[in-house]
């Protein structure tokens, strides 16, 4: 899943250069739709006869809650600023954890979450910030509404198998931003005939859509909504390391100070989870 979404800023960089981001989550969606049909009708996937529209809490929160404020938040900020609020997710969804799901949060738990942020504070930067509070508030919106699709994700999952809570998802999105798109005037579909806009489309439809939240559902019904968002931040790794190998960015100490904290984070969480469970 981490490294899925890590090289997802790849492919979105390439095609926002030929279409609007409306357009393209529009675009995202229908594809991630369509393939995951296409598992079903070849039997790939099976899907049970139940009252998938209790999932709408779930993707109210994800994906059209969050991509609406991360896309309207991004107009404000630089992307390195809205990752660093984005990698917060992990501390909300610590501190709520016990409140919201009345899961028990192991005292260790916190000072890793909080090792892991910092290891992308130290790679995103901190001179980042810019001070738009209007960027910042739509961001930490996008935040809470991921914090709050890991605990609704996780609540349904002992009613909905994954690939069940994923397949609505992928519905409610493609039907809710085609719509938005259409509304707004900026629904193209023949930006598929540049072929990157189609291989980003197709990356980002199929692998991280469809089967990277998947992952994410799958884990959720496995273990906690902690040990599961710290993964998200290995995502920071990913990013660095796909850019020093596709775009020639140099890797600096910081980079790889910040990679080790992530890493320990993640290791961190994870063990006193299962050694004191």
């Amino acid at each position: 899943m981490a490294f899925i979404f890590g090289l997802s800023f790849l492919f979105t960089k390439n095609a926002l250069d030929y279409t609007s981001p409306m357009n393209f989550i529009a675009i995202r969606f229908t594809i991630a739709s369509l393939f995951l049909f296409f598992l079903s009708i070849f039997k790939i996937i099976s899907l049970q006869r139940k009252n998938y529209f209790k999932l709408l809490i779930v993707s109210l929160f994800q994906p059209i809650l969050y991509f609406i404020f991360e896309t309207s938040g991004l107009l404000y900020i630089p992307s390195s600023e809205a990752g660093i609020l984005i990698a917060s997710i992990p501390i909300f969804i610590t501190f709520l954890t016990p409140i919201v799901l009345k899961e028990k949060v192991h005292n260790m738990n916190f000072l890793f979450v909080f090792l892991s942020f910092f290891g992308v504070l130290l790679i995103i930067g901190f001179n980042n910030f810019k001070g738009n509070i209007k960027g910042d508030l739509l961001i930490l919106c996008a935040v809470f509404s991921a914090t709050f699709y890991n605990f609704t994700s996780r609540k349904f999952s002992k009613e909905f198998q994954p690939v069940e809570i994923t397949f609505f998802m992928m519905i409610i999105g493609a039907i809710f931003f085609n719509a938005l798109a259409i509304i707004r005037g900026e629904l193209d579909y023949t930006v598929l005939t540049n072929i990157h806009v189609l291989i980003a489309a197709l990356y980002l439809g199929i692998l991280s859509s469809s089967v990277a939240f998947f992952l994410v559902n799958y884990m959720l019904s496995k273990v906690s909504p902690t040990q599961s968002s710290i993964f998200a931040n290995l995502t920071t790794v990913t990013s660095v390391l796909a850019g020093a190998l596709f775009r020639n960015e140099q890797i600096t100490l910081k980079h790889i100070i910040g990679m080790t904290l992530i890493i320990l984070g993640v290791w961190g969480v994870n063990y006193y989870k299962y050694n004191n469970s």
